[in-house]
């Protein structure tokens, strides 16, 4: 019998532009080939694991920093944030002039002021991280799928992120 292996995905699998090396894609697919199953334990959502991701043959993932599992179709674990608790992180946020976005596996919903705050600050995290490109990221290009204008009192929450006002 095989080995479990559990692989984190930013950083790691992925690069930090969101580009999957050639070798990972092929060390994943021996690893399956040798009768191992590669799941992914990552910070992100479900939503956040984009289908070039899947199409590598992953077995399913730990997501959301484990608020959620899934095994192949199947949900093993769903930890959500509850509406009144989402309600109450909002108005938190809010109150406090921060930024956020609610993570969940139907979307990424952003703050009404996400978009103008979270740009310079996308822009900081690359340039960090040592980037060359740092001063074209953004959050449109670091979170493409972001929804804009959405509901944020939601029932579907996973998790928040939030912006803090300096770095």
């Amino acid at each position: 019998m095989g080995k479990v292996i559990f692989i984190d995905v930013d950083g790691t699998l992925l690069d930090y532009e969101n580009k999957l090396p050639a070798s990972a894609d092929r060390a994943i697919k021996e690893a399956r080939k040798n009768g191992h199953r590669v799941y992914i334990c990552t910070g992100r959502s479900e939503v956040e694991v984009y289908d070039y991701i899947w199409d590598i043959g992953l077995d399913g993932m730990i997501g959301g920093n484990v608020s959620y599992v899934k095994d192949e179709d199947t949900v093993v674990m769903h930890q959500l944030i509850t509406l009144e608790q989402c309600k109450h992180i909002v108005d938190w946020c809010h109150s406090r002039n921060l930024e956020f976005y609610l993570e969940s596996n139907n979307g990424l919903f952003a703050s009404e002021n996400f978009e103008e705050k979270g740009n310079p600050v996308i822009k900081v995290y690359y340039q960090r991280k040592g980037k060359e490109n740092a001063s074209e990221q953004t959050v449109r290009t670091v979170f493409p799928e972001m929804i804009y204008g959405g509901e944020l009192y939601r029932d579907d929450c996973n998790k928040v992120s939030f912006i803090l006002n300096s770095y």
